[in-house]
């Protein structure tokens, strides 16, 4: 007995220390662990993503008062038959894919729901259905293209710089078609003559000045608020057609991108955007 309790007796001592120092070790591991997530918060892990800024889609626009979704049906595969259930688009999922929101993005959104509505009064568009004559223009052709389905290279998407700034959509299988276009005066003619200008300038060569861009840009979101302010029956005016008779081929199929021309321009030190 005695000598069993001297053995335990003298096991003690030697566990205090080792006790002592896994407690140490315990606490550096969680001082060193706070320290790593901390670190993490700041300094993102290579390769991980960095949650982006949408500031390309501004808050006016999500807030707009007749600014609607539009409900789409396309089909499942490449073999194609038609969704079961349709599709919900948005202004905003177009300016991510065109790469910006401006005025004429906005206004071929509210001409081609005003012409889609009207063409597909059931509220869902069928998008393997329509056909458009659009300009060649980057807003215009891409709007005409990702709201309705149509392509170029499918033989439903003509462009037609005769049509201006508005579409001619048709139904495909009904043969009902209609013009859509901005009502008169609804464009605020300064702003179309300081476009005009900054566009003929670069096509000679010349730097434009950075507040002139500014100035544009800011009188574009001007009207595009009061566009997505406005109800579409004051905005729009819808023509139905009789006896359309669709291109075979489109008469401006090529055209320089002209939304890049001041790509490399200076921001001024009162720009929106700087």
């Amino acid at each position: 007995m005695n000598a069993g309790t001297a053995a335990v007796g003298e096991g003690l001592p030697e566990r205090r220390p080792q006790r002592a120092r896994l407690l140490r070790h315990s606490a550096a591991s969680h001082v060193f662990l706070i320290a790593v997530i901390a670190l993490a918060a700041t300094h993102p892990v290579a390769g991980a993503q960095p949650k982006q800024k949408e500031d390309f889609y501004p808050s006016w626009a999500a807030q707009a008062r007749f600014l609607q979704p539009l409900m789409v049906i396309d089909t499942d595969s490449a073999l194609g038959r038609r969704n079961l259930h349709p599709k919900q688009i948005t202004l905003k999922d177009m300016a991510r894919m065109h790469g910006h929101l401006c005025d004429g993005l906005v206004t071929a959104w509210v001409e081609l729901s005003g012409a889609l509505r009207v063409l597909f009064p059931n509220g869902v568009v069928d998008r393997t259905d329509i056909r458009v004559v659009s300009k060649n223009g980057p807003c215009w052709a891409d709007a005409g293209a990702w709201m309705t389905g149509a392509r170029v290279n499918q033989g439903t998407l003509s462009l037609d710089n005769a049509v201006g700034d508005g579409f001619i959509v048709e139904r495909i299988s009904t043969g009902s078609a209609v013009r859509v276009s901005l009502r008169p005066g609804l464009y605020p003619a300064r702003l179309a003559a300081l476009e005009q200008s900054i566009r003929a300038r670069r096509a000679r060569g010349e730097t434009v000045a950075p507040a002139d861009i500014d100035r544009f840009e800011r009188g574009a979101d001007e009207y595009s608020r009061r566009l997505l302010s406005t109800p579409p029956n004051r905005a729009i005016v819808i023509e139905r057609l009789t006896s359309f008779q669709f291109p075979d081929h489109s008469l401006n199929p090529l055209a320089p991108r002209s939304d890049i021309i001041n790509r490399d321009a200076p921001r001024g030190t009162n720009s929106a955007t700087n």
